[in-house]
Formats: C-alpha cells, structure tokens, sequence
C-alpha cells in the first residue's frame, strides 16, 4: 500500500474490519452510543460524516475514543496519513477483512510477515472469492 491513507479511510476501515462473518456492521448510531458510555459525545451523522469524507477533522480525544472503541490504539486515526505504523494497521485490518470475507478459518503465517506479505495475502484471497470450505492459506499462496 502506497499513498496516504484520509481519515475516512481509516474509520470506515474500523468499522468494516470490527464485525464476525455473522454480524453486520456496527452502525454510526451504536458507536455514538458506546462512546456516549465512554463519557464522549457525538452525534451518529458526525460520525457518518467523518466516515464517509464529508468531514475531515474531529478532536483528537475523539478519534482517539473511536480507535480504542474499536481496540486499536488512538495514533490509528490520530497520526500522520503516511506513517509505516498506521498503514501497518490498516493493511493488517484489511487482511482481517478479507479473511473474514473468504470463510478462511485459520491462517500460519511462518515468521515475521512484512505489509508486502499481507497485501499479496488479500489479493489472493479476493482473487479466489468466497469458498465454501475454510482452507488455510499460507502467505506463500499454499492451501490446506
């Protein structure tokens, strides 16, 4: 992954990424309301709006709540657009995403995968489409 990753990229990424294969995603109002318990308010629409784009900044301490909402760390959404971390986490999270959306069940990752790994992993896995039986599928493209 090149480029620099927008803050509507990184929340929708949060929100695609924080569901089971049995679950829907959560909504902006249920976010707005367990960050409501978290002593934060925010309004659903603010959150819509700073996923898809239509908003482009929040305050710090929210953007921090929204990350840890989703147990990532705050500098997920709070640090620069291109640092190595961040987009460590958000390719990490789109390779959950599509595990998650190929039915994969397990996964061996042999030593200490780098971002290039786990991109080649998600096109691979988009590449195969839905299967019907989890296989585990190894970040040198092996299936068993």
């Amino acid at each position: 992954m090149s480029g620099l990753l927008s803050l509507a990229e990184r929340i929708d990424m949060l929100f695609r990424a924080s569901h089971s294969s049995a679950d829907a995603e959560p909504t902006a109002e249920a976010i707005a309301e367990a960050l409501r318990s978290s002593n934060v308010e925010v309004a659903p629409e603010t959150l819509t709006a700073l996923r898809s784009g239509d908003l482009d900044c929040a305050p710090p301490q929210l953007l921090t709540a929204l990350a840890t909402n989703f147990s990532q760390p705050g500098w997920y959404l709070t640090g620069p657009a291109n640092d190595e971390q961040v987009i460590g986490v958000h390719v990490q999270l789109g390779l959950l995403c599509a595990l998650r959306d190929s039915g994969v069940s397990r996964v061996r990752l042999r030593g200490r995968p780098t971002s290039s790994d786990r991109e080649a992993l998600i096109e691979g896995l988009l590449a195969r489409g839905a299967s019907s039986r989890p296989e585990t599928i190894s970040p040198d493209g092996e299936t068993s």
